[in-house]
């Protein structure tokens, strides 16, 4: 009953991390760094405290017991993982929902799905798990490039269609493959802690008694800070650069954009602040790797679903359309491969 409960949890994280950055669209009066700033502080810092505090309330006294060390390499993975999540942001707003997504995650899911399993997990390979999730990032994989490749045929049939609806925003190739490249490598460091800081684990279990699923909350906020701090720094020089720091109080309808901001903060927590460090933990020896297969695979359908609904595919080829809905179905029969092993030999 475990595993199908952590599963299902990944999926819910993947839904809530899928849609997180959807009030973006919706923002009239502000850059998208300001909302995302206060998306952050939700994110990151306000919503971690409060959780950690609500689940584990003696979460001090486990960090005063764990060496120093520990706790500063995941505040160190943290400040790594911030840079990658600011770049992701840009990202999206560079490339739309769409394909955003099936570029970045696709570098982050093979980075977080990879690395544990063949870094930590070598001896799992030849058992049934290991090789369902082999089969299983296969089939992501095809489905990221059926992703993508929807992605490239609705930028080009857009550009088609630019004497009819305006100037098309022209998509710089060198910026592109260096966004996607950093956002994978950085933004899968998330999936490390909880493989290789293992130091808090006997602590916090075996110590103070506290319940396996609810261990994991104990990386996120010492690494979660550390995103804030990049984020804020980053955000900071961005908005003195552009001036844009005057739209925390000087531009109209302040109420609904502060509300949208933190909105992509509440979506974003629920899905890897609370779903994700909940699931992974009962889904057995290759929680990690399981996880973020199910997590990324999930985040990859809702993004394109998220699309498809904004009107990002609005006038596109039913050709282009059939290549969207074929990345959806290998995306699925993905995740259900991995779960489905990781059952059977749990």
């Amino acid at each position: 009953m475990g595993i199908l409960v952590g599963s299902l949890l990944c999926a819910l994280a993947g839904v809530g991390v899928g849609s997180f950055l959807l009030p973006l669209k919706f923002s009239r009066n502000w850059r998208w760094e300001n909302s995302w700033l206060v998306g952050a502080f939700f994110m990151y810092a306000l919503l971690p405290l409060i959780g950690l505090w609500l689940l584990i309330p003696n979460f001090a006294q486990i960090y005063r017991e764990t060496p120093p060390k520990a706790i500063g390499m995941i505040y160190v993975f943290g400040l790594l993982q911030g840079t990658g999540a600011y770049i992701f942001t840009y990202g999206t707003t560079l490339l739309g929902l769409s394909l955003g997504y099936a570029l970045m995650i696709s570098c982050i899911a093979l980075f977080g799905l990879l690395v544990p399993l063949f870094g930590a997990h070598l001896d799992r390979v030849a058992e049934l798990d290991g090789i369902t999730l082999l089969v299983g990032a296969v089939l992501l994989v095809i489905g990221f490039a059926y992703a993508g490749r929807a992605g490239l045929c609705r930028e080009a049939e857009q550009k088609k269609g630019e004497a009819q609806t305006g100037p098309h925003k022209k998509i710089n190739i060198p910026l592109v493959v260096v966004i996607v490249l950093w956002s994978g490598c950085a933004n899968a460091l998330y999936y490390f802690t909880f493989e290789f800081q293992q130091s808090m684990k006997p602590i916090a279990v075996d110590q103070f008694h506290v319940p396996l699923y609810k261990w994991g909350f104990l990386n996120v906020l010492p690494f979660f800070l550390g995103m804030f701090t990049i984020n804020l720094v980053l955000t900071m020089i961005k908005m003195a650069k552009d001036g844009s720091l005057r739209n925390y109080w000087a531009v109209s309808n302040l109420g609904r954009e502060y509300f949208l901001g933190i909105s992509i903060g509440v979506l974003w927590y629920l899905g890897q602040g609370v779903a994700y460090p909940a699931g992974h933990a009962l889904l057995g020896p290759l929680g990690v790797p399981v996880g973020a297969a199910l997590f990324m695979g999930m985040i990859m359908v809702v993004s394109n679903i998220v699309g498809v609904r904004t009107g990002e595919w609005k006038g596109v080829s039913v050709k282009t359309l059939r290549i969207l809905y074929t990345s959806l179905f290998f995306l699925v029969l993905a995740m259900m491969v991995i779960g489905v092993g990781n059952y059977l030999q749990q």
